[in-house]
């Protein structure tokens, strides 16, 4: 069967893959389509199976909010472009379980890229923007199961951004706010703008040059309390210590990591011990919100959880950054 096929895979083989295939992603969702893999970590997954009590689980990872990925189905890649066409290809995935396809061997690239090919067939959709999205919908299979794979609907994306096209939405991601007459002077502190939701047209804060991105966060005073599984006091970043002891704040990069400060010693292996990322330098990815300082627009998306896998090595588990 099809989803068991699926199910034989370790995070190696997922590493292999994703390796093989992201020149074959469109530039728009390269960085979405790793953060996603980030945000959903298959060790964490295989962690939950075969636990007999979630609850404790939950208190000895200190794990918040929705981390369960079978919650999430038709919901967790929202900010992939390719979330456009989530209901073709969920149900080209599905289509193939139900078929009870075999394949002849354990490589997962020809797989995603056979059923990205057949999307893009039948919608007239370029391969490049349904790479990523097929990874997604095939890692979510393993995860999830078939059953609660199935369930729910899939929908199309709606928001500010899905008039744009990819090349459009690019550029907007790599444009820096005008400074205008006042960035001539002496004195003035160059102003940028922090984007943490596309489908919004609100979706952003403003960040002084060299702001770490959860003080700009925290004067951003719209009401986000009950805005999504983690309770955000101060802004849309969720974020408790500020000194990156509690890993709250981790975000991914979509756009604009050139333009953050350097990872240090403290924050990489504060990275580490959350599991979020294994190794981390330069100006990688996933970052701790609190110790970014940004000298440019960025575009980030905040996960739907957080805790400390890394001493039990459930978190990240397909990555090295470098």
């Amino acid at each position: 069967m099809f989803g068991s096929f699926i199910r034989q895979h370790d995070g190696a083989a997922w590493a292999h893959a994703l390796d093989a295939l992201t020149p074959s992603i469109h530039p728009v969702d390269r960085n979405a389509t790793a953060i996603w893999f980030y945000f959903y970590p298959l060790g964490l997954a295989q962690a939950v199976e075969q636990s007999s009590d979630i609850d404790a689980l939950k208190r000895e990872l200190r794990i918040d909010g929705s981390f369960r990925l079978g919650d999430q189905v038709d919901s967790s890649h929202w900010f992939l472009f390719g979330h456009r066409y989530w209901p073709q290809v969920k149900a080209a995935i599905v289509s193939r379980c139900d078929a009870g396809t075999s394949t002849g061997g354990l490589d997962l690239v020809p797989i995603i890229t056979e059923v990205a090919a057949d999307v893009a067939e039948a919608t007239g959709v370029d391969r490049t923007l349904l790479t990523g999205i097929t990874a997604v919908g095939l890692m979510t299979l393993q995860q999830c199961g078939v059953a609660s794979f199935r369930s729910g609907t899939a929908s199309s994306a709606r928001g500010a951004a899905t008039h744009l096209t990819p090349d459009q939405i690019l550029a907007r991601r790599a444009k820096d706010d005008r400074q205008g007459l006042a960035g001539m002077f002496r004195g003035i502190r160059k102003q940028f703008s922090v984007t943490f939701d596309e489908r919004r047209a609100d979706g952003r804060f403003p960040i002084v040059n060299g702001q770490q991105l959860t003080t700009a966060s925290a004067n951003d005073t719209r009401d986000y309390a009950q805005s999504g599984p983690r309770v955000c006091h101060e802004g849309p970043i969720p974020v408790e210590c500020r000194t990156a002891s509690c890993g709250t704040c981790w975000v991914g990069v979509l756009s604009g990591a050139e333009k953050l400060s350097e990872v240090d010693a403290h924050e990489a292996r504060r990275l580490k011990e959350f599991g979020y990322v294994r190794n981390a330098a330069g100006r990688p990815l996933i970052r701790l919100a609190c110790m970014a300082a940004a000298s440019g627009n960025v575009t980030i998306v905040v996960p739907t959880w957080n805790g400390f896998l890394g001493k039990k090595g459930l978190g990240d588990s397909l990555h090295t950054q470098s």
